[in-house]
């Protein structure tokens, strides 16, 4: 399964707030990890989302 696979990259959870540098390191970690499985772009919104927390859970 996709999300296995993606979560034994232990991508970091992303929880928002104002931390533009933060944000940007979070997109470049999964956006490396998406390209390494050979995502689709739907699947990098599933998996993407999985490891939303708190306030970016609420986007």
């Amino acid at each position: 399964m996709r999300l296995e696979r993606f979560m034994r990259h232990k991508p970091t959870l992303f929880t928002g707030g104002y931390n533009p540098e933060g944000t940007v390191k979070w997109v470049e970690e999964v956006e490396i990890i998406f390209e390494a499985m050979g995502c689709t772009e739907e699947n990098k919104i599933t998996l993407g989302t999985y490891v939303l927390r708190e306030e970016a859970n609420q986007w």
